[in-house]
Order: C-alpha cells, then structure tokens, then sequence
C-alpha cells in the first residue's frame, strides 16, 4: 500500500491535532530543506528516524527490459537512506 503526499499530510494532521493545511505547509518546507541539503551534499541525520546523505553510483552495464539490449548507465549521484536502529527495530516488531 502507498501513501501519497496529501494523505500523509492528513495523517500528519490528524495525528497531530492541527489543521491540515498546516500539516501541509510542514511537510512541503521539510521536503524543500531536505533537497536543499541534499543538493549541498550534506548529510541530514534525523535521531529515531535515519539519516540521508548523497552517494556516487559507479558506471555499470545495464540492460534495456524491453529490448534486451546492453548499455552504460553513466557514474551518478543517488541519495542514501540510512533507518535507525529504533526505526529498524520498530519496523522489525510490528
């Protein structure tokens, strides 16, 4: 099951009893600071949660699914979720 951005924003809300527009604006400027950062290339570490930082991915050969055929796929930068040890655990013991 996903959850998309307007539903979690209403979770957000919900969750904690303010209004949703708010909870909208909250999560638009956490989403906005995160890619400011991750443009900075710096790492954001969030304690209980993770952290996210900015990865190279070498060059490989990959191929294309639908015709079969070989090609590079250039070195490039990735972003990189780190979940903490309690998000780790909590996820492990739903």
């Amino acid at each position: 099951m996903s959850v998309n951005k307007k539903e979690f924003a209403d979770r957000m809300a919900e969750k904690g009893g303010i209004k949703k527009k708010d909870a909208m604006k909250g999560l638009e400027l956490f989403v906005d600071t995160l890619m400011d950062c991750m443009s900075n290339n710096e790492r954001v570490m969030i304690k209980g949660f993770g952290r996210f930082e900015m990865r190279t991915a070498k060059e490989r050969i990959g191929r294309n699914p639908q015709t079969g055929q070989e090609c590079i796929i250039p070195e490039h930068e990735k972003i990189k979720f780190v979940a903490s040890e309690g998000l780790a655990e909590r996820i492990k013991n739903r």
